[in-house]
């Protein structure tokens, strides 16, 4: 009789630990399936950038993406944590000589930065750095 309990508790700890694992695996890819960028590297694309915004008190900050959505005002805020104490100013208008270009693709990346005017000077993970020749 006691070998049996045995058997049974080895058996419910496996069962146990086998399931654990499966979803663990399984919150591991539905939180890999929601976005390609990992929440934890939102911050890591501007890194650099507080080196050339030495001194430079706001920078613009163009974006394309929809606001409402929690992961494109994420990655703005810890753009604004990674590059401070130079202010970004979240603005479609952008008036500054250093505009950060965050879009939705490449392609409407290059057609806002040819309808502001400005000259894209750096490329990082999708994030352009561009310079506007009549910002203030």
């Amino acid at each position: 009789m006691q070998k049996l309990k045995s058997f049974f508790f080895i058996c419910l700890v496996l069962v146990a630990g086998f399931n654990l694992y499966r979803a663990y695996t399984q919150a591991i890819n539905q939180l890999q399936d929601r976005t390609s960028i990992p929440l934890h590297s939102l911050g890591f694309q501007f890194m650099g950038l507080e080196n050339v915004f030495k001194g430079v008190r706001t920078v613009g900050y163009y974006t394309d993406k929809d606001l409402s959505n929690s992961l494109a005002i994420a990655q703005f805020e810890q753009a604004q944590y990674m590059l401070a104490p130079t202010v970004l100013d979240l603005n479609p208008s952008t008036q500054y000589h250093w505009v950060i270009v965050d879009c939705t693709s490449l392609q409407a990346a290059k057609e806002a930065i040819q309808r502001m005017g400005l000259t894209p000077l750096k490329f990082n993970h999708g994030i352009i750095l561009a310079f506007n020749p009549h910002g203030v």
